[in-house]
């Protein structure tokens, strides 16, 4: 057959096409791909409900959002990887690209940052506590750093619901803890119910339920969310309540450092708009929880008392609240923290400012 016959030319066509097309499959195939979606892990103690679940679910579905999906968090909830207290370290060593971060459970490795809890008294509103947190990390540089010295840097925080108690027998004062066995969180509360005339008692959290309802404690005294989430209340359904005694250690959910340095600027830019929505988002969250609360307990039959404005002036001019400030200094000093007293001076001046000029010593 010659080339010149109309078969010819033909054959040449679809010879000519089939090198078209595969020249063009090679060259898909030698092309790379669209970059993937960056994945992460995250870890926490907690269920995806709640008010700790609004705050942290929000933020990692805000992220998702604004990174247009180029962000992906795998979740890991209710210490289904970690227990609360490995989660500083699990971020650390790489367990997990990023983690839920109690202070209290770090006295030692986080021992700046517990200072937060020298300071009984803070503001109310939602917005006053975010600029508190805001303003206290910005401006006392030191508390930053110290999440650095454990390898991961900051992304999101939010509050827990004020103090309150929950109690077997009626109990509408502080003069009520008087003899009762009470339940606290940290040292520093347990030193301020001693002053009430308590017995402070140290019990693991998970064994706080059973202790409660047993008897073995009367009392306990901690975030007014957890009494209720944990369903505290129910065993020791006599509750008294306070908007004006903070729980004033921030909620922190970290990155691994190194993870975060090997981040473009573009995606580092994501995790700060995501923070900032989903700051908003919980705020219209917490600023309902604490009277949904307070309804639920009260169609439920418990009793309900709010702390007396004179009750709370009691209580934060407890002789602790000093001697726990001068105690933590000591201990920061011991340390190898330096000027730790301008920290305390520093947090307290912004904390006051943000709770309406309102100073105790």
């Amino acid at each position: 057959m010659y080339l010149t016959h109309p078969e010819s030319r033909r054959w040449r066509q679809l010879i000519s096409a089939a090198a078209v097309s595969l020249a063009v499959g090679a060259t898909v195939a030698m092309a790379p791909a669209p970059a993937a979606a960056e994945t992460l892990t995250y870890a926490t103690n907690t269920a995806p409900n709640g008010l700790r679940g609004a705050a942290e679910k929000g933020f990692l579905d805000a992220l998702n959002e604004v990174s247009g999906g180029e962000i992906e968090v795998v979740p890991y909830w209710g210490a289904s990887v970690m227990q609360g207290d490995e989660i500083l370290g699990g971020v650390s060593n790489g367990v997990a690209d990023m983690g839920y971060i109690n202070i209290n459970y770090y006295p030692n490795r986080l021992l700046l940052n517990g200072a937060f809890q020298l300071f009984p008294e803070g503001p109310e509103d939602y917005a006053d506590i975010m600029s508190v947190y805001h303003d206290v990390y910005d401006q006392v540089p030191q508390l930053r750093e110290e999440f650095s010295q454990q390898g991961q840097h900051i992304i999101y925080i939010y509050p827990y619901l004020p103090y309150a108690g929950v109690f077997r027998e009626p109990v509408t004062s502080f003069d009520d803890f008087r003899g009762k066995r009470v339940r606290a969180s940290s040292q520093w509360m347990l030193n301020l119910l001693g002053d009430l005339g308590a017995t402070p008692v140290s019990v693991p959290w998970s064994d706080t339920y059973q202790s409660l309802q047993s008897g073995a404690i009367d009392g306990v005294f901690t975030n007014y969310d957890s009494l209720n989430r944990t369903g505290m209340d129910e065993v020791a359904p006599n509750i008294l309540t306070s908007r004006r005694l903070w729980l004033a250690v921030p909620m922190i959910l970290t990155i691994n450092q190194r993870k975060w340095d090997a981040m473009s600027p573009q995606m580092q830019g994501w995790f700060e708009q995501a923070a900032a929505q989903a700051e908003k988002t919980f705020g219209e969250y917490y600023d309902n929880e604490f009277d949904r609360i307070v309804k639920a307990q009260q169609d439920a039959g418990y009793t309900v008392t709010a702390a007396s404005d004179e009750d709370i002036e009691k209580f934060v001019s407890l002789p602790a609240v000093a001697s726990n400030r001068e105690t933590w200094i000591q201990s920061a000093e011991k340390a190898g923290a330096e000027k730790p007293a301008q920290i305390i001076e520093r947090m307290k001046a912004i904390i006051d400012a943000g709770s309406g000029g309102v100073a105790h010593d």
